[in-house]
């Protein structure tokens, strides 16, 4: 009789373990019809309090150590020229790519192959499109004027 006892006591127990385990995974699987909201209708907003920051002034009078009186702060004259303040507005280039050069072998003329602004254009000496004037140029680099300002560009592979 005491092995059934203790054979019923083990089968209680195991089947009290995996129903616990199985309730678990049935209430992780099947969602909640009640969906938990938070009313919390009691918001108040407080700002910040700001703090007046503290000046201070710092003195500059400084006296001599041996003389004892105060440094003679250098006057500067106002009678001389006053620097220019207008500004110019600094010159920007468009995005300028030099492609290469096209040439014939009888003729001395070339042609180059400039992208500005992401449209090839063909240029001859001295050409200008879109404010871009073609100064001089070879096979390694060109110089071009954009609203009398000069740059040089290499070829851009």
């Amino acid at each position: 009789m005491k092995k059934k006892r203790k054979t019923y006591i083990l089968l209680t127990v195991v089947l009290g373990i995996w129903g616990t385990i199985g309730y678990q995974i049935f209430s992780k699987l099947s969602p909640d019809d009640s969906p938990a909201l938070a009313s919390n209708t009691d918001i108040r907003f407080t700002p910040k309090q700001t703090i007046e920051k503290d000046t201070f002034r710092i003195n500059t009078e400084h006296r001599d150590p041996f003389l004892g009186k105060p440094y003679q702060q250098k006057r500067t004259s106002s009678t001389g020229r006053k620097a220019s303040t207008i500004k110019k507005d600094p010159v920007v280039f468009p995005p300028i790519a030099y492609k290469g050069v096209i040439s014939k072998q009888q003729s001395s003329e070339n042609i180059y192959i400039i992208d500005i602004s992401g449209t090839q254009q063909l240029f001859k000496l001295g050409k200008t499109i879109q404010e871009v004037k073609l100064l001089k140029g070879d096979k390694k680099s060109i110089t071009i004027s954009f609203k009398g300002k000069r740059k040089t560009i290499s070829v851009s592979k």
